[in-house]
């Protein structure tokens, strides 16, 4: 059974890139546009793996996290952010959280592609063994 990734992207055209190339490597991915559908679909459907953008209307990315955190089993899924933002307080700020991975626009999917596969990886690995882990940045 495939993994599934949920892609929390409010660019209509990247997040369509995301997918098609996520889904051409075998995963199912779930969209989500803004930070509250993402959050109900999360809670939904738990996916393996969250590549989520940090500014989203509405809801921010931020908050998505912080809902995230009430949750034994959420908070556990590890969140690959994409953001135009690339101050260091965001990658503090990121911190807090089970961060997989912190990607600053202009990237490329293919770069994101492997870390995913990576992160799922290093995550299942973990999981195979026992233990609770959390992939390296």
């Amino acid at each position: 059974m495939a993994e599934t990734i949920m892609v929390v992207e409010d660019d209509e055209e990247l997040n369509e890139i995301i997918h098609y190339n996520l889904t051409r490597a075998g995963y199912e991915v779930i969209q989500a546009w803004d930070g509250l559908q993402a959050i109900e679909a999360i809670r939904q459907s738990a996916p393996g793996l969250i590549i989520l953008d940090v500014m989203l209307p509405g809801v921010d990315g931020w908050e998505v996290c912080h809902s995230l955190q009430d949750s034994p089993e959420l908070r556990e899924i590890p969140i690959v952010f994409l953001t135009a933002k690339s101050a260091r307080e965001d990658f503090d700020q990121a911190r807090q959280f089970n961060i997989a991975g912190f990607f600053t626009k202009p990237f490329t999917t293919v770069d994101v592609l492997r870390h995913v596969e990576k992160v799922l990886s290093a995550k299942n690995s973990a999981q195979s063994m026992g233990k609770g882990g959390q992939a390296d940045v």
